[in-house]
């Protein structure tokens, strides 16, 4: 006969057994299912956030209180408090532009929360102008007002 040196039919060789894997997958699924179902759902409880204990105190001697109140409406932009008097943006101007020609400025910007930041950003373009008017520089400091 014709020998093809083994090239030929290839012996067949039994028949593997295949894995069917459906039902473990349906039991996987259906375990995951019953877990989901029967556990219990726990948010965090709320948690008291210590107060810094390293820093220094913002009300540093020497500087200059600028305090931004929130709007009691929302049709006003916010209450500006300059050492503990009420201000507008020009009388900010007027005052540190008096103020500027003694000596460096250091000014403590405080913020209550719900003010908007382009208001502040205002406040701040204002002091910068008077910067660049007097030549003076105009050391600026921000903080979050205190709840109280």
């Amino acid at each position: 006969m014709f020998d093809d040196g083994g090239f030929g039919k290839k012996k067949k060789k039994k028949d593997e057994a295949d894995l069917d894997i459906t039902p473990m997958i349906d039991v996987v699924f259906l375990l995951l299912i019953f877990f989901m179902v029967t556990s219990t759902m726990q948010g965090t409880p709320d948690k008291d956030i210590p107060p810094a204990s390293s820093g220094t105190n913002a009300n540093v001697a020497g500087h200059i209180e600028l305090t931004i109140k929130a709007p009691a409406s929302s049709a006003s932009e916010g209450e500006i408090i300059l050492d503990g008097e009420p201000a507008s943006l020009d009388q900010i101007k007027a005052d540190l532009t008096q103020r500027a020609g003694l000596d460096d400025l250091k000014v403590m910007i405080y913020a209550e929360r719900d003010v908007k930041s382009g208001f502040v950003g205002e406040v701040e373009q204002v002091i910068g102008e008077v910067a660049a008017e007097t030549e003076t520089e105009i050391l600026m400091h921000f903080a979050v007002s205190d709840r109280k």
